[in-house]
């Protein structure tokens, strides 16, 4: 192109083409054009010239850019307030354009340097005071960045530093001095915040509530259920029949429904006004470490609701799982537990089972750890045919049981793991069982201490709720010292389909399953429910194993609500203020009337005609074993116990001990043995008043770790 416009000069006796530089193209008159065409011909006259304007226009467009690019930089490092010495210092003894070189450096000498001060405030122990870390680190390298009036330059009403809202201006300024939450104004702003924060972050609220719950996600929701929810399904029998003369209907249809309901739930919280500047200094340490993954968090009354859900949602969690409904009694101070504001999951199973036997149990025996996968196996070949192979099936079970299972999967069928460098990766690694990838392995967390094993569709179990962001509307009131938080929300958890059962003259068709299990207890017998008492004198029973409150006043006279031929568990209260009895009376046939104020249990049988009769009973709390630990060497390991008995045959001292931690105590007896004793003196580790001699099983000496040493905290020993 440079010939080309060479060439162009020559013809025209001119040193530089004419250019328009508004239209950015050649700006020739008739006769320069002419004496072009003239000297190349139209044609290539014509291509010439176009080429010509072209290349300008690219010009005029690089210049365009490049200015771009040059204002894009310099509002980079006028954002990161470097200064003119700064630039000029950063742009010595290189080569090329000073200005533009000087302003790059100096943008990637920043970055780095804001990149150093993040990475060591991340690292920050928790112990750090709020004045150093924020006046000394965030506020002057100039990281945290406010407005005149908000906190992070929101604009929202919440963050604002006016009012009254001193926690916003000692975040901004880092200030020591925490908040009198027990003024009078400061109540009404939390209130007032708490509203203005829930309506703008509706949607942050709800993500955030899904984000803790923990439940699967391939389970249904549904929302909007006020109280309770009903589906029905149509069950027909055969309808197809040989072709023959006449009328013969054969089309009998069976309409069944499951019920699902939420569970009205409160959060009541009291808090005093130290134990909200504990979570101000919390919400500033938090907020200069870079906590949190919503950034709304930021804001303190932001921080203090997500603390409160996170709380709310890990209790919800559990009681969606072994939440067992007992109506807790109406009255100040009368706390329910959580798991009993609502049945979960286990207690639709144990009821639809047990109670309404409304599905067949597989009657396999228990699952071992040798015999899991096997176990798995037979469940699913017992499920009909159809059922087994449809898609979106899920087995229920314990962390326990399904460690085992990819244990035991990897030990039988060791073709299937990849990789199994090690023993770790020599576990079966797949969510699904042996030769059935329609199936997940479904594990609960909070299903602990049993060996029920349930299969049916994930979107057969549905979480019901009235309205997600229901949660998040705290009230807060203040009364003397105290703050008060609350919130009314509903919650519940259904199986949409179990099954029917077949009634006199049902055909079989009609016997439909959608669930399946073991046959094991759902609920292990560490489990029991409260029972309040409402002085009927009758005890109404929804669940086997019941323990009467502390509160209980009268005499138990009748049970109601046991389901025949099952094995009820009553048991006591130690805190109860007076004896109170179960009285052998009526339809309770019991060797003697049963002391509950003793804290034993009592075990019966309901039996089909309502009475009960007494199977066994224990007549105080039952005391957690404890196992002694047998050594005969001078080294003593202490792991996994606390009290240890010598039982070498030779005179020993023990020389060391081995695998403590800091505060453990422990006991070391001697021995019956003839002419042996234990000897304990003070060596690196161990620090006695004076040398112990053991001489018999009685003796013992008692030893506490502190700072890693076992200091000598007692002693028996006979001379």
């Amino acid at each position: 192109m440079a010939q080309t416009v060479l060439a162009f000069c020559g013809l025209l006796s001119v040193k530089e083409l004419p250019i328009d530089g508004e239209n950015k193209s050649l700006n020739l008159s008739a006769e320069q054009r002419q004496k072009i065409v003239d000297a190349l011909g139209e044609k290539l006259a014509t291509e010439a010239i176009n080429g010509i304007d072209t290349e300008i226009k690219n010009m005029a467009q690089n210049n365009l850019d490049l200015k771009a690019i040059q204002d894009e930089i310099d509002a980079l490092v006028k954002e990161s307030s470097l200064s003119a010495e700064e630039i000029a210092n950063i742009a010595k003894d290189e080569k090329g354009d000073g200005e533009t070189l000087a302003t790059l450096k100096a943008l990637g000498a920043k970055q780095k340097e804001q990149e150093a001060i993040i990475a060591k405030l991340l690292n920050e122990p928790e112990g750090d005071s709020p004045l150093e870390i924020i006046r000394g680190g965030l506020a002057e390298r100039g990281i945290m960045k406010h407005s005149a009036t908000h906190l992070f330059g929101s604009g929202k009403s919440y963050d604002a530093f006016d009012g009254g809202r001193s926690w916003n201006a000692r975040l901004r300024d880092g200030g020591m001095k925490a908040t009198d939450f027990n003024s009078s104004g400061t109540i009404p702003l939390l209130q007032s915040d708490l509203e203005h924060f829930v309506e703008e972050n509706n949607g942050t609220l709800e993500s955030l509530f899904n984000d803790f719950r923990g439940l699967p996600s391939q389970w249904d929701t549904r929302t909007g259920v006020l109280d309770r929810v009903s589906d029905g399904y149509i069950i027909p029998a055969e309808i197809v029949q040989g072709r023959a003369k006449g009328w013969s209907p054969k089309n009998k249809l069976k309409i069944a429904s499951e019920q699902g309901q939420v569970y009205r739930k409160k959060i009541d919280i009291t808090f005093s006004g130290y134990e909200l500047q504990e979570i101000e200094n919390t919400w500033i340490r938090s907020y200069n470490k870079a906590d949190g993954s919503h950034p709304w968090k930021m804001s303190f009354i932001g921080f203090l609701l997500a603390e409160l859900i996170k709380v709310q949602m890990v209790d919800d969690r559990n009681a969606q799982i072994n939440g067992i409904f007992v109506q807790s009694p109406d009255g100040d101070n009368l706390p329910g537990a959580a798991v009993n504001s609502q049945n979960g999951l286990r207690y639709l199973w144990y009821y639809f089972r047990d109670v309404k036997q409304q599905y067949r149990a597989f009657d396999i025996g228990v699952p071992t750890e040798s015999n899991i996968v096997d176990y798995i196996n037979t469940m699913i070949e017992m499920m009909p045919e159809i059922e087994r192979k449809e898609q979106g099936l899920e087995i229920q079970l314990s962390t326990k049981w399904l460690k085992a299972y990819m244990k035991r999967a990897g030990e039988v069928r060791p073709q299937l793991v990849q990789n199994a460098a090690d023993q770790a990766k020599s576990m079966y690694q797949s969510n699904s069982p042996i030769d059935y990838p329609n199936f997940i392995f479904q594990e609960l967390v909070d299903q602990t201490k049993t060996d029920f094993i349930g299969i049916t569709q994930s979107k057969n179990i549905q979480v019901l709720e009235y309205n997600v962001s229901e949660k998040g509307k705290f009230t807060v009131s203040h009364e003397k010292r105290d703050t008060h938080i609350f919130a009314d929300y509903r919650l519940g958890i259904r199986i949409k389909f179990v099954g029917t059962k077949l009634a006199a003259g049902d055909p079989r068709a009609f016997e439909v399953q959608k669930v399946w299990s073991n046959n094991v207890p759902v609920f292990g017998n560490e489990v029991f429910a409260p029972a309040f008492d409402d002085q009927s004198g009758i005890l109404k029973v929804t669940f086997p194993s019941i323990e009467v409150d502390s509160a209980w006043k009268t005499n138990i006279t009748a049970i109601e609500g046991a389901t025949k031929g099952s094995v009820i568990r009553i048991k006591g209260n130690t805190g109860l203020a007076a004896a109170k009895n179960l009285v052998d009376d009526g339809g309770l046939d019991l060797a003697s009337n049963f002391d509950l104020s003793l804290g034993g249990t009592i075990v019966l049988f309901a039996n089909v005609d309502g009475t009960f009769k007494e199977l066994s009973r224990t007549t105080a709390p039952e005391v957690v074993a404890t196992t002694d630990i047998s050594f005969s060497t001078a080294a003593l390991d202490v792991k996994g116990g606390s009290v240890f008995r010598f039982t070498g045959t030779a005179d020993t001292t023990i020389t060391s001990i081995l695998n403590g931690v800091e505060g453990k105590t422990i006991k070391i007896y001697g021995t019956d043995a003839v002419d042996v004793d234990v000897t304990i003196a003070d060596v690196a580790t161990i620090n006695v008043v004076t040398t112990a001699v053991l001489g018999d099983s009685n003796d013992y000496i008692q030893l506490t770790m502190v700072n890693g040493v076992f200091v000598e905290t007692g002693r028996s020993i006979t001379a």
